[in-house]
């Protein structure tokens, strides 16, 4: 690993070393060479030499390169030095010679060798996140925290004093959330482009309490992956921790594009967000993302998928996205190729109401549609919202399907609740449609119903979807528990099936209730099931 001034100039401190040069994280010494007078210039060396070589030589030697200058005297003069890029070591007991000390900054630099080949080496082998930061804070004297793209907290290595407390760091490991606020407010004053610089930098007294953070963001090319910062709890920085930094955040963002690290491999931009790209969003991320939104995380929601009829055009696609937004400001909308996605709690528009609306069809038959939308059923689990988006989309492909939409003014809809059955024969390839699926028992009890009205089908589904319970059913039918019991009676003798006692019969009420779910939905008269090998030839 190269190194540079700063570096060697923390690893001889115990020397009381005096700084001649500009301090920068660039690593740009590779070589380290005792001066003499053979020596030549070269870029990117560093000589070693004491005060009476130096003040001997006839030439001017600035040009050289870098040097570390043992025994140099502050009160003698020493004007040909002037200029040099150099470290200058005072003369004290005990210094070493040009070549001990050529020892021990090789030894140093070895040291250097293994704390980069251990960070690559975990890389290359896909380490855990946390083991790759573990070995990269034997450099550091105070400890690191890392963070994603939208200020989640991903872990910290190093060494935390006990009792440790931090008014950004402490939130962070606590509720999995930076708070980023606080963040961006002391994060902007230290710099104008601070979550875009691609190199360390220092954040002093950011919360007013004396403490100083070192920052490193991860960006690879305009994404902003996150990034990692230290507090110096420990020991005050040094440039040398923005140099190790730099390099450290350059080893990063090399494996960035690998994509191993979940965490940090794409740019964030929220967990809602994510969670539709299909990444991967720790629950406490996205209880805290939920939370900046005034949501929770057992709020019941839906997806929509909408565009115009014709979205060709990207100003007339923006023009579609302002009016809906408009009419439902407590949503959330993101583009998804040539359409757009709603996310909406049922609290703040109920999806009932909206169903209710659309399967009114008011609108005029002729009336050609400017606008199509498809809505997902309802959810409960936020980490569900791509499954919510892909029934919101398969809705939307079948809105101009007249057997599933419904109109509403210049609006064609399709509810998923509508056509689930279509997606399950798409999924499991039913060529012959769901029939496949139905029970021989509730495909008569629907041929019953057909012709006689008598509501046996709609009766069974509300009763099992309500969990058996008599009280329940009836008042979500509207009618007496006696009147429930005698068509549950009823149910029984036209088809054989006890829906108080399905276990103890040997019934599957998974496709006993896939069935009224799919005979209730189609709104079609079943067709009778052949009876014998003879009709079904």
């Amino acid at each position: 690993m190269d190194f540079n001034l700063d570096l060697v100039y923390a690893e001889l401190a115990d020397l009381h070393p005096i700084a001649r040069f500009a301090s920068h994280s660039a690593l740009d010494l590779d070589r380290i060479e005792v001066f003499s007078p053979a020596s030549r210039p070269r870029p990117g060396t560093l000589f070693i030499a004491d005060i009476c070589t130096c003040m001997q030589q006839k030439h001017d030697i600035a040009h050289f390169g870098s040097f570390v200058v043992l025994g140099y005297d502050a009160d003698a003069n020493h004007l040909s030095l002037e200029g040099l890029n150099a470290i200058f070591v005072p003369a004290t007991e005990g210094l070493p010679s040009p070549h001990e000390l050529l020892g021990r900054l090789l030894e140093y630099r070895m040291r250097l060798d293994g704390w980069a080949e251990g960070i690559l080496a975990a890389m290359a082998r896909d380490a855990p996140l946390q083991e790759v930061f573990d070995v990269a804070a034997t450099m550091f004297s105070n400890p690191i925290m890392l963070s994603d793209g939208a200020l989640y907290f991903v872990l910290t290595a190093g060494t935390i004093p006990e009792g440790f407390h931090d008014r950004l760091w402490t939130p962070a490991i606590e509720t999995g959330m930076c708070p980023s606020e606080l963040y961006a407010e002391a994060w902007a004053a230290c710099s104008g482009n601070a979550f875009g610089r691609r190199d360390a930098y220092l954040v002093p007294n950011a919360m007013d309490d004396g403490r100083t953070y070192l920052v490193r963001n991860l960006v690879c090319g305009d994404a902003y992956h996150g990034c990692f910062e230290l507090v110096d709890v420990n020991a005050p920085f040094t440039p040398a921790d923005l140099a190790l930094a730099d390099r450290f955040g350059d080893m990063l963002n090399m494996i960035l594009p690998r994509k191993t690290y979940p965490q940090i491999a794409e740019a964030s931009l929220g967990p809602l967000r994510d969670l539709l790209a299909g990444s991967a969003v720790r629950p406490r991320a996205l209880e805290c993302g939920l939370a900046e939104l005034g949501w929770k995380v057992d709020d019941s929601y839906f997806v929509a998928c909408f565009s115009g009829a014709d979205e060709e055009d990207e100003a007339q696609s923006a023009q579609t996205l302002r009016r809906i937004s408009r009419r439902y400001p407590l949503a959330r909308f993101y583009r998804e190729g040539a359409s757009h996605l709603m996310i909406a709690r049922n609290d703040d528009y109920p999806l009932s109401v909206m169903h209710d609306r659309h399967a009114r069809c008011d609108a005029a038959p002729d009336t050609e549609p400017r606008f199509l939308a498809g809505f997902s059923s309802l959810f409960m689990d936020f980490s569900l919202v791509r499954t919510a988006a892909d029934q919101a989309a398969f809705a939307y492909r079948h809105a101009d399907k007249g057997a599933y939409a419904g109109r509403f003014g210049i609006s064609r809809t399709c509810f998923y609740d509508d056509c689930w059955f279509e997606d399950a024969a798409e999924r499991l390839a039913l060529d012959d449609g769901v029939h496949q699926l139905l029970d021989r028992s509730i495909v008569e009890l629907a041929l019953f119903d057909a012709r006689d009205g008598a509501d046996y089908v709609p009766t069974a589904l509300a009763y099992l979807e309500h969990g058996c319970s008599a009280v329940r059913t009836a008042e979500a039918l509207f009618i007496h528990r006696n009147t429930l019991a005698y068509r549950l009676k009823r149910i029984k003798a036209i088809s054989g099936i006890d829906l108080e006692d399905l276990a103890e019969k040997g019934f599957d009420p998974l496709r006993i209730h896939l069935s009224l779910r799919l005979l209730s939905k189609t709104g079609t008269t079943p067709s009778p099931f052949p009876s014998s090998d003879a009709d079904r030839k």
